[in-house]
């Protein structure tokens, strides 16, 4: 049987964020077929402390649709990095096993004594001390991609000489990060040629990759650095929908009793307190009325009931006043209702029809071209969704986009 795994979406940065360009370069693939892309642009910039790395990839790889899932065929893939003042005196294993999450601490061993690790162009040892400004060039041979849902072209909502507004599935993230390069939105769009292959395109804000709908990206730098603005300073009315466990209503009734941080107005729940992490390794974040360390960040959301979707679950408008990592998951599990399937916070981690559990691919890292690999162990499954989709975005100049 396969092994079940929460998802804590790590990779991909939270409801919404800072503004961060990407880019990618593709050719047509058809859902049903292989196609040909070409080279995305470098890993972007990544939240939680993540380290992003230049990369050199190949001029191109093949899509593969089979079973409702989009696969990338391996292909190989040059990280490029230079030594963190923070990794300095710390040993090569260490700081791949605890930077770069991407792969497993055996994979790091294994490649680094295979000398697809080198430090200034030459291999050394597990134990290699790093120095300041020291070159760190990772060689992935037959790199894997996680699989992502396929349900077809992504839909564009709305286009304006400025922006490209889509309606993002969930599994896959915005741009390149982690285990996803060509599997991430910006890729398959150019790969789908909603855009011409030589056209710019610029992230303005951040959705989590487990997390559905309304992204909102630029044609110039000129509107990302303005749209990205109007994100950061909170500027943007936004409107989520989550499907939560249990009976939302009842929590909006007075004699429900008193939670930390919460407040009843006009018949809505608003949770305002602080945000901060508890595990960056995996991105995981929790709750507190009061301000608890010094990365604490402020945060703020109302909700409001809407209808019951099951005898168990409830249908939930949220209204993000800031925009933290995972601020709209957090908020609804210290409300004692969260997202339903939402495994890392407080949810079931469930075999669904519309968002299946898909398997997590293992990088093998002692594998030469041509060799053959051992029986794989089964397959590690994790959700390719949670029960939250971004739906309304409102703009401080007027316009507004739903999906």
């Amino acid at each position: 049987m396969p092994k079940r795994q929460a998802e804590s979406d790590a990779p991909d940065g939270g409801e919404n964020g800072e503004n961060v360009n990407a880019g990618a370069t593709e050719s047509p693939a058809q859902s049903g077929t292989e196609g040909k892309i070409a080279t995305p642009a470098s890993s972007q910039p990544t939240k939680r402390g993540r380290v992003s790395q230049a990369a050199t990839a190949p001029e191109h790889v093949t899509y593969k649709i089979q079973g409702g899932l989009r696969h990338v065929e391996p292909y190989d893939f040059d990280f490029t990095t230079h030594v963190k003042q923070r990794w300095v005196g710390r040993t090569l294993l260490e700081v791949c096993a605890c930077e770069f999450v991407a792969f497993p601490r055996d994979y790091y061993e294994a490649s680094i004594a295979a000398g697809r690790v080198t430090v200034d162009g030459q291999p050394v040892k597990s134990e290699h001390v790093l120095r300041d400004g020291q070159l760190i060039v990772h060689r992935a041979v037959r790199c894997r991609e996680n699989p992502v849902l396929d349900r077809g072209p992504i839909q564009v909502v709305e286009e304006t000489q400025e922006l490209l507004v889509v309606n993002k599935p969930s599994s896959l993230p915005i741009h390149p990060c982690g285990s996803y390069r060509f599997n991430s939105l910006i890729a398959i769009l150019r790969n789908q040629e909603t855009v011409e292959a030589t056209a710019t395109l610029h992230t303005t804000h951040r959705l989590d990759r487990l997390t559905s709908g309304l992204v909102l990206l630029a044609k110039t730098k000129e509107a990302a650095r303005r749209v990205g603005a109007w994100f950061a300073a909170n500027q943007i009315r936004k409107t989520y929908l989550a499907r939560v466990k249990g009976c939302f209503k009842k929590l909006l009734d007075p004699d429900s009793g008193d939670l930390p941080g919460v407040t009843r107005l006009n018949g809505r729940l608003r949770v305002e307190g602080y945000i901060r992490c508890i595990d960056r390794k995996v991105g995981k974040y929790t709750f507190s009325a009061e301000a608890v360390g010094d990365d604490a960040k402020d945060a703020a959301t109302e909700f409001e009931f809407v209808a019951m979707a099951t005898e168990n679950e409830s249908v939930v408008r949220c209204f993000p006043a800031t925009g933290r990592t995972h601020q709209i998951r957090v908020h609804l599990l210290h409300l004692g209702f969260p997202i339903a399937n939402d495994s890392c916070y407080g949810g079931e981690l469930r075999q669904d029809c519309t968002l299946p559990l898909i398997p997590h691919v293992r990088q093998e890292a002692h594998l030469d071209k041509g060799q053959s690999a051992e029986p794989e162990e089964a397959a590690t499954m994790h959700p390719s969704g949670i029960f939250l989709h971004a739906l309304t975005y409102a703009l401080p100049d007027g316009s507004s986009f739903t999906s």
